[in-house]
């Protein structure tokens, strides 16, 4: 008796490419024996060909010469390519053996027709990449399943492995498993295929294998199978089923024998596990019981290699440290993992999120086509893992979803009645500062073929938020209004509005599927990383990055603020910690979500602030905030303000959040502390013990004579056993007395709170044009002053306040124009027409960082300064930068070029700049100081910036 386990030829190596500029080919029949040997370079497969030919694009000939046995003349054999960027065409021998679009997915090539046993055999592959300039072969990339090409770098090739693999005629072709957990019971499909041109009679034998390697069914039957293939259905009961879960990951081992004519044998085997997974009403539920999402998402993009795991020992890396952050969940983002990752999480214990490729494809006469192939080819490869439970089809893409995102989910029911699926991620909103919509987010849940509306919501919010955005985050479904994100510069009210009329219409659970903020790489190391392969795209690009990093540093003598380039990143990843802590802890005190998921696990490309991770997944700062998060029990801290005058009280909400219910007796104590370390207040009190969120008493900070940070410290004992503890400051500044000012400014416009800021609209010191002249200082001090004019709301102005402001800085006078937004439009146009064309920049950030770097200098006196901006500043940050106008930047930011177009570089903007104008001057602030001045930093600011224009020569 024969036994044909499969038995495999690998093709990997040294292979020869020839590139096709002129598409003369096929023309000239490169493959059939024409192959124009002079052209010819090496390549290896598999790799996509971008490894040794970085910049090549468009087409690409493959040759491989190879033998095989000579008793592989009686074997059915097939040609396997585990992936191919993006389109190609194959050859044996000559013979057109056929084609395969999809660059992420496997398949396979009858091959034994064509084959020469104990002969040399040539195999010829035409690769049609993609190309963000030009199309390739009537190839679009918008309109193809590309993932995000777009985005990052095109590739092409051969990447997966290529193998040749010996196969009984009458053989098993796949075999898949349908778990149905509650009912305890399971389908088992076969697909067989009689590749022999008559029908075989054959012996087939299925044997179920639980978790400790007993066999607990089997099913033996005799039947012919006719030339073809044949599908299979086998219902089985199991009884008492081991459940599959990330804490108990059972595997069971579907065995599959086929026997047949000649005494071949053809044996294979498939694991699968017993899971159900489903949503209800927005709620999530894990073999019945509901589970809070806490998920990550993975970029499947890789350094060096960009499609796929360099090696399963980054793959592993990434689960491990993923569930040892306390995620349950792993979304991969918008195209198949790489082969041998989803063998990794069911072994390991980890939910997964699947996304096709189509992501924000375009409309055009295949969108049909490619939708159904890419969402067949996903699950049919991946539809054993127990891992697996949600297909997602679309991302952020409301057009496609019009056209077919609902045709595609039950395309995708048909395939797979077991999971949950996700027509279009960030279906109800999708928001970050210069982006948002609103449509409808549908799923459909297990089993079910009626989809359900959900609200399933993408937020960039920035790093740090302010206190109204951190409040609608933790009131997301109750009612609120989301106009607030208007107020602070995110979003438009019209998509808002929109929103909040679907959400007054949903009972359900929210699921917040992306949120997250930047914190930036060390460049240095990341770069150091690629060993000198400076040709490769990712790490050309990424030595671009950081380069311009330091020649943006050297030029602002950053420096003197930072040091080194390795602390500016350090002070970043900082502030990635706190924002995505403010975050995710505002959505896990409200009832409401029952899942978020933050973007992102890995830096990538010019994404090299998004991960909690960098490229080579290293942890950065927000990981272990994450890991802190995610305990079962947490303590959340939120003082009502971040900074306070001395001698002022905050009132300090503490919450407790029980994932699970937590044991008797443990307590809680919380502790106030002044900055000389000495302890003001202390409280302790028993901890509630059953699961859920738990509001406790609110405490107050007394804010001492002495300024610095005063820290709310609390833990959660068990014991001795520490559960949870947080940490928060509240800055104390000293107030401002406006009666040491030394000048008096002229106001112009509105906008000034005037129980905060002693001067009028009409008050004046000196007339509003003319000379500069000598008046009485307000300390008393006698000092030379000049006019200075201040336009704490620049938008508000009219056409003769311009004449005014202008006037009197072209006599000498000084000039502060509060911060202008977008919609100031006819304040841009009085800049413009006095020679001040600005432009503004969004500047919280997303996903991404934007960094506001603050100088030691007399404008920032008695606040924090020499660092990034951080949890002080939260409240009058600048929403928009400007860009740099050549004058002197007294503060400033920076962030990445972002767009898909855009050569990589760092983007340099001021905050406060003073620019000379005529003999005077105007300083530019988009710090919210004048506008803001009941908040203790804005009015120090602002009491800083006057004195600073008052003293300082133009």
């Amino acid at each position: 008796m024969a036994v044909y386990s499969p038995s495999e030829i690998d093709l990997s190596g040294e292979w020869q490419i020839v590139f096709d500029p002129e598409t003369e080919g096929l023309k000239e029949s490169w493959h059939a024996g024409s192959w124009p040997q002079g052209r010819s370079l090496p390549v290896q497969v598999p790799g996509i060909w971008n490894l040794s030919y970085p910049d090549a694009e468009g087409i690409g000939f493959y040759r491989s010469s190879f033998e095989v046995p000579e008793d592989w003349q009686d074997r059915a054999v097939l040609l396997n390519f585990q992936g191919v960027m993006y389109r190609c065409d194959v050859w044996l021998n000559g013979e057109y053996l056929g084609s395969h679009e999809g660059g992420f997915t496997p398949f396979s090539l009858e091959a034994h027709a064509h084959l020469y046993p104990g002969q040399e055999n040539v195999l010829v592959v035409r690769v049609a990449g993609l190309s963000k300039e030009k199309a390739v072969d009537g190839l679009v990339l918008q309109h193809c399943p590309a993932s995000k090409q777009s985005w990052y770098y095109v590739y092409a090739g051969i990447w997966g492995k290529v193998a040749l693999e010996a196969r009984a005629w009458a053989a098993r072709e796949a075999a898949w498993v349908d778990p149905d957990l509650q009912n305890e019971r399971a389908q088992l499909h076969v697909r067989l295929c009689n590749r022999r041109s008559a029908p075989q009679p054959v012996d087939l034998e299925l044997s179920v294998v639980d978790p400790h390697g007993t066999v607990c069914r089997q099913i033996r039957e005799s039947r012919v199978l006719l030339p073809g293939t044949a599908q299979l259905t086998y219902p089985i009961q199991l009884p008492q089923p081991f459940p599959w879960s990330p804490d108990q990951p059972d595997l069971y081992r579907l065995e599959v024998q086929i026997a047949g004519e000649a005494g071949e044998v053809d044996r294979r085997q498939v694991t699968f596990g017993m899971r159900d997974f489903t949503m209800r009403n927005g709620e999530f539920l894990l073999n019945g019981e509901p589970i809070f999402l806490r998920a990550i998402l993975l970029q499947p993009n890789y350094p060096v290699t960009l499609v796929c795991h360099p090696d399963l020992e980054m793959a592993e890396r990434e689960i491990r440290l993923a569930k040892e952050a306390g995620f349950n969940l792993i979304r991969i983002h918008i195209h198949p993992v790489s082969p041998g990752f989803l063998d990794l999480a069911d072994r390991m214990g980890v939910l997964i999120y699947a996304e096709s490729s189509l992501a924000w494809i375009r409309n055009s006469p295949r969108i049909q086509e490619h939708g159904r192939r890419e969402v067949k080819e996903l699950i049919e490869r991946d539809r054993n893992h127990p891992s697996v439970v949600i297909w997602g089809i679309y991302n952020e893409n409301p057009p496609a979803m019009a056209i077919n995102g609902a045709e595609l989910a039950h395309w995708a029911r048909a395939i797979d009645p077991t999971r949950v699926i996700v027509e279009n991620s960030g279906g109800s909103l999708a928001i970050d500062q210069d982006f948002g919509w609103t449509d409808r987010a549908y799923i459909l849940p297990n089993r079910q073929s009626q989809h359900e509306k959900i609200l399933d919501l993408h937020t960039y919010l920035g790093a740090l938020i302010p206190g109204n955005v951190y409040s609608w985050l933790q009131d997301l479904g109750k009612g609120a209004s989301s106009l607030v994100l208007v107020e602070e510069a995110i979003g438009k009210a019209p998509v808002l509005e929109a929103y909040d009329r679907e959400a007054r219409e949903y009972s359900g659970k929210i699921f917040v599927s992306e949120l997250g903020c930047g914190g930036m790489a060390d460049l240095n190391e990341v770069v150091a990383g690629f060993g000198g392969r400076e040709d490769l795209l990712d790490s050309r690009e990424l030595k671009t990055l950081r380069d311009s990093l330091r020649q943006g540093f050297s030029e602002r003598r950053l420096d003197r603020v930072f040091g080194t380039m390795a602390t500016l990143a350090r002070q970043a990843q900082d502030l990635q910690a706190a924002g995505n802590t403010q975050q995710i802890e505002a959505l896990l005190t409200n009832p409401r979500i029952s899942g978020y998921l933050i973007t992102q696990l890995n830096d990538v490309s010019w994404e090299f602030h998004a991960g909690l991770l960098d490229l080579w997944r290293n942890p950065k700062p927000a990981y272990f905030a994450s890991q802190r998060l995610n305990r079962p029990h947490l303590l959340v801290l939120r003082p009502e303000r971040e900074a306070a005058g001395t001698g002022d009280a905050v009132s300090v909400q503490l919450t407790l959040v029980n994932q699970a219910p937590l044991a008797a007796g443990a307590e809680i104590h919380t502790v106030i502390v002044a900055p000389d370390g000495s302890e003001l207040a202390r409280r302790s009190e028993r901890a509630p013990v059953k699961a859920g969120i738990h509001p406790l008493p609110v405490m107050l900070l007394a804010v001492g004579p002495e300024a610095g940070d005063y820290c709310v410290k609390a833990r959660l004992l068990d014991g001795e056993n520490l559960l949870a503890e947080a940490v928060e400051p509240v800055l104390g500044l000293e107030p401002v007395d406006w009666e040491c000012l030394s000048c008096r400014p002229q106001v112009l416009g509105e906008g000034l709170d005037q129980t905060a800021f002693p001067f009028s609209v009409t008050e004046s010191a000196y007339p509003l044009s003319g000379a500069p002249s000598r008046v009485p200082s307000r300390g008393g001090n006698g000092a030379a002053v000049l006019p200075i004019v201040l336009a704490p709301r620049p938008g508000m102005l009219k056409l003769k306040d311009w004449e005014d402001l202008f006037s009197t800085v072209e006599a000498g006078g000084r000039a502060i124009i509060g911060a202008l937004r977008p919609e100031d439009g006819s304040a841009l146009a009085a800049l413009e027409e006095y020679g001040h064309p600005l432009v503004l920049h969004p500047s919280i950030g997303s996903w991404m960082g934007c960094y506001h770097w603050i100088p030691p200098s007399a404008v920032f006196a008695g606040l924090p300064n020499g660092c990034l901006a951080a949890k002080p500043y939260i409240e009058i940050q600048p929403k928009y930068a400007l860009t740099e106008q050549g004058g002197e930047v007294l503060a400033g930011s920076f962030r990445n070029t972002q767009s898909r177009v855009e050569a990589p570089a760092m983007l340099w903007y001021s905050d406060i700049e003073q620019v000379r104008h005529g003999r005077g001057s105007v300083l530019f602030c988009q710090y919210r100081a004048f506008t803001r001045l009941e908040h203790p930093a804005a009015a120090r600011l602002a009491y800083n910036l006057l004195e600073y224009a008052n003293h300082r020569e133009p």
